[in-house]
């Protein structure tokens, strides 16, 4: 999972393995590496990626943080909007193709990143049942095309 994450975060930075490589004083193999999920970064390097992508360390490393973003250039986000939305729950429309998340509590509204919670459906290993999960989502403030409240 963290694989996955670092590769989104990577993209939405517009960075390429070497130039995340170098910001880091590793190699372009051990990004790629850690992307596949062949092996993790350790800590002071998993704090530096942290640093360099604008999240915590607890966001880079949790599985319980999702991170949404396009990883495309597109607008610019004044923050004091959604900063209004903080502690209520809201729908988030994202990414410019109709996706939209429902009920998700808005915790925080950082430089670059919308941090909510929300309950998320997963399927259960070996089984046909679906479980239902707490989960924190990073989503990519230029990935947004609107927030409603859902509640009073």
């Amino acid at each position: 999972m963290i694989g996955d994450k670092l590769a989104a975060l990577r993209r939405r930075a517009g960075m390429s393995q070497q130039e995340v490589a170098s910001a880091i004083g590793t190699s372009r193999q051990t990004i790629s590496n850690w992307e596949l999920g062949q092996g993790s970064p350790a800590l002071d390097k998993a704090a530096e990626l942290a640093r360099l992508y604008g999240v915590t360390l607890d966001d880079l490393v949790s599985d319980e943080v999702d991170v949404v973003s396009s990883g495309g250039q597109r607008r610019t986000c004044d923050i004091h909007v959604p900063r209004a939305f903080i502690g209520r729950t809201v729908t988030v429309a994202y990414a410019g193709d109709g996706s939209a998340l429902l009920d998700a509590e808005v915790l925080d509204v950082s430089d670059g990143w919308l941090r909510v919670a929300c309950t998320v459906k997963r399927p259960r290993l070996g089984s046909l049942k679906v479980d239902e999960e707490r989960v924190v989502r990073l989503i990519d403030l230029r990935d947004i095309d609107g927030i409603a409240t859902t509640g009073v």
